[in-house]
């Protein structure tokens, strides 16, 4: 057992089980081999049960738990402002395939849980051991499986939108991972996920603990402060995973040929943000302009134009946040010629002008 859990007094309350995981447990012990496989729900769970169960055991019309096929950011942030969550994963529930609309990072802080992803059509199953954790992104088809005696999974939860924004850093590193990322936030059809091990780290495992402490048992406090302390945890526990144990770090499921150029594209369009253009951008990868317009559009639902926009704002609330450069120099250093352009995007971006904005974030900063 982690040291760390004793010392906070957390383990009771977070290995304690719920009612309805407790109900779940005992359906478990009558019919273990009916949680061997990874169903589509609950009607095909019981259809399953019912034909490897050794003695008749009751089950209802309706799953007594969440099964449900789809995760929306309102199923999970009860605090419309709050942009990271933390939820414990329900033990014993069988795995069941859904998808989600925000980024989950899946973390085994007390004993390990079974991942599955869809490959292919094929059902994968991963092992994750005690200080464990996956990086799922947003529409995934994907399952989690807790039931291990005293297991405590945790589910952190980052809005789409906040991780663009808040770990944009993460997207600048030359790497595997970065590519990893860029697909996450671009790639329309991606489904694939981000294993990482990292064995008992007892860092790590401090991390989520004052995480849970944070988010799941302290509900008092400014919202403002939460929020905050809670975006500095998911960095810290991505700056500490990259630093450590960026060498055992596993991208796992299906990449076809043309999602693995996104990244690159993306890349080379940050890069060269100021003056790119789709051109430039076909002549680079060898492109036709009508293909490579087509090719963005159908990858990423945005066209070039828009995709530059993007990225020409994110450099843009940057270099307002992080210099003493006017306004007209941060335009032309991101590509505008024309100020009133310049003005005219950054308003359709973020609902106020360049202005307003240094002037909200000088005063957060204070």
């Amino acid at each position: 057992m982690a040291k760390g859990m004793e010392d906070t007094g957390m383990e009771k309350a977070l290995i304690e089980l719920r009612d309805f995981e407790r109900n779940a447990k005992r359906l478990y012990e009558s019919n273990p081999a009916a949680f061997d496989h990874v169903v589509w729900g609950w009607e095909e769970f019981v259809d399953g049960f019912r034909k490897t169960q050794r003695e008749s055991v009751p089950l209802e019309e309706k799953a007594p738990f969440f099964m449900g096929n789809l995760l929306t950011e309102q199923d999970c942030f009860p605090e419309e402002r709050m942009e990271v969550s933390i939820v414990l994963h329900d033990r014993y529930v069988p795995p069941f395939y859904h998808s989600l609309k925000f980024i989950k990072i899946v973390y085994a802080l007390r004993k390990g849980f079974f991942f599955y992803l869809r490959e292919k059509g094929q059902d994968r199953r991963f092992r994750m051991e005690e200080g464990d954790f996956v990086i799922i992104p947003p529409e995934v088809s994907q399952a989690v499986f807790s039931a291990e005696e005293g297991a405590v999974t945790v589910n952190i939860i980052i809005k789409r939108s906040t991780f663009g924004e808040a770990f944009y850093s993460l997207l600048m590193e030359n790497d595997d991972i970065s590519d990893f990322f860029w697909q996450m936030l671009y790639s329309k059809g991606n489904e694939r996920a981000l294993l990482v091990r990292c064995g008992r780290d007892e860092r790590l495992q401090e991390l989520v603990r004052e995480m849970c402490a944070e988010g799941l048992l302290d509900r008092a406090g400014s919202r403002a402060g939460k929020n905050l302390m809670m975006k500095g945890y998911v960095m810290l526990l991505f700056g500490r995973a990259l630093k450590e144990h960026s060498g055992r770090m596993e991208s796992v499921g299906h990449l076809s040929e043309a999602d693995a150029a996104l990244p690159e594209m993306i890349r080379y369009i940050r890069e060269h943000y100021a003056t790119v253009t789709l051109p430039e951008l076909a002549k680079r990868f060898g492109r036709s302009e009508g293909y490579l317009s087509r090719y963005i559009r159908r990858e990423t639902g945005k066209t070039f134009r828009f995709l530059l926009k993007e990225l020409r704002m994110k450099q843009a609330v940057q270099m307002i946040e992080n210099s003493s450069c006017s306004i007209e120099e941060v335009a032309a250093a991101v590509g505008y010629a024309d100020i009133s352009c310049f003005y005219r995007n950054f308003r359709e971006s973020f609902s106020m002008t360049p202005t307003q904005y240094r002037n909200i974030r000088s005063r957060i900063s204070l």
